[in-house]
This record gives C-alpha cells, structure tokens and sequence, in this order.
C-alpha cells in the first residue's frame, strides 16, 4: 500500500511538473496593430526599459512591402503591437544621427526589414530574414517564442 500511495505521489508530482514546464499560453485574437514611430520614441521605449518588437523598414524596400502585406492579414486575428520606425520617412538631415542612435541598441542593423524583440530595454533577439524572407510561419513561431500575443 505504500509503495501505491508513493507512485501515486511521484505520477501527480511528474503530472505537476510537466503541466508546470509547458510553453503553452492563451493567444490573444483580437486585431493586433503597427504603430509607426520616430528614432526618438524608439529610444525613449528602450531607455524606460520597456519590453517590445520593433522593425525597422523602408518605403521602397520590396521585402518591407511583402512583409507589411503578409502582416496585414496576420494582425486581424492576432494581437500583436509592432513599432515600425520607416527609416525613409526622417529628414534627409536627420537620417545619419538616427542611424548611429539606432546601432547603439542595434548594432547589426544594416538591412531592411529588420525584426527585433527588445526585454526591459535590452536586445534580445533579432528575428533572421533568411532566403525565404520573414515568412509568416517564421514570424508567428517568433511571436510565439516571446509570447507577443499573449492574452492579458
């Protein structure tokens, strides 16, 4: 009988565990958005340490317009907030300060679409364009890494 009870508590603590360890979360579908914003937002979101994805994107870029069009129909059922600063959109003036303020938290960034998660103010991951660009499976698996939609 106390081997019984003992197997008992050993199988709810395992069941525990693992129900514990799951990366499974409520997805939130209401519409999600992008919110266009300056190099100056952009940087006081990171100073104030806030947590949030961000892209960076160009108006004539070709791979910017096919990943704006593949969000549009993805934020319809996904409650996502991406912060798009249109580097395009500056002042010709303005645009090499904005640059070197941008690589001060992103060094890397030298191309167009460029996705990254920032967590309390630091980079955390930069989602990789590879052959295929940023696909939709690809985007909605990093959304889901970071919990992007996460019901609240």
């Amino acid at each position: 009988m106390k081997k019984f009870i003992r197997l008992c508590g050993i199988a709810a603590c395992t069941l525990l565990l693992l129900t514990g360890c799951s990366s499974k979360y409520e997805r939130d579908d209401e519409p999600g958005r992008v919110e266009n914003i300056t190099v100056a937002k952009m940087q006081e979101m990171v100073d104030k340490k806030e947590s949030f994805a961000i892209v960076f994107t160009q108006t004539t870029c070709s791979h910017c317009i096919e990943f704006k069009k593949m969000l549009d129909g993805y934020l319809l059922d996904h409650n996502v907030v991406l912060y798009d600063v249109v580097l395009d959109e500056a002042p010709a003036s303005q645009r090499k300060s904005d640059l070197n303020t941008i690589r001060k938290t992103f060094p890397g960034m030298n191309e167009t679409p460029s996705l990254y998660y920032v967590k309390e103010g630091k980079l955390e991951n930069l989602l990789e364009n590879g052959d295929d660009g940023l696909t939709e499976e690809k985007f909605d698996s990093w959304v889901q890494r970071y919990k992007l939609d996460e019901k609240k």
